[in-house]
């Protein structure tokens, strides 16, 4: 174990890929290095296929607010509807040496880092928004609407990070093996260096 683990946070516009791409690192990971998937509290309803404690933690929004009030929380985001929070305790895991991934959108990421400041952000660019679109409209979860509303969220995103850069580290998830890859590359190189 290291002295202090190391959070690497990641992100990318809303559809970009950041929650498969994590996935598929942490279980090529978790063999060889000493680290966690953070898992993150939502008030939103758990989709197809995804698993209450191992996804994320699915609460109903009075627990939510409860466990925000109590400091529970290192950082909450409101998005698309629903609320998305941090456990706080992490911290203390860190500081012992476990290291950890967390998958968050921008904003969150932002607040993490100003809260803690050796947070190691990486962003996921997406080729184009017409790939982004073509990718939500491949997996059809959201249409109409939904999928308009997740396209805008996307190119502010993406334009907000292109004026107000953020992330320390900057990968293009254009084919999804090539993007995994170098997520392992750098998560592997920056944990065997420290």
């Amino acid at each position: 174990m290291f002295a202090t683990g190391r959070l690497f946070i990641i992100s990318a516009p809303t559809g970009g890929g950041k929650t498969t791409i994590a996935k598929r690192a942490f279980q090529a990971l978790e063999k060889i290095v000493p680290l966690e998937k953070v898992i993150t509290y939502t008030t939103r309803q758990p989709r197809l296929n995804e698993r209450n404690g191992i996804d994320y933690h699915f609460v109903d929004l009075a627990d939510f607010k409860t466990k925000e009030a109590s400091g529970f929380f290192l950082e909450t985001t409101f998005y698309d509807n629903n609320f998305y929070g941090c456990p706080r305790n992490i911290l203390d895991t860190i500081a012992k040496g476990k290291s950890f991934i967390l998958v968050a959108d921008r904003a969150g990421a932002k607040t993490i880092k100003q809260l803690y400041p050796q947070a190691i952000l990486i962003w996921f660019d997406v080729p184009s928004l017409n790939v982004l679109e073509e990718r939500l409209q491949k997996r059809g979860r959201e249409t109409g609407e939904a999928l308009h509303r997740r396209i805008t969220i996307a190119a502010e995103e993406i334009t907000e990070e292109e004026r107000n850069p953020i992330f320390d580290f900057h990968l293009c998830n254009d084919d999804l093996n090539t993007a995994t890859t170098e997520l392992i590359q750098l998560i592997e190189a920056s944990l065997t260096n420290s």
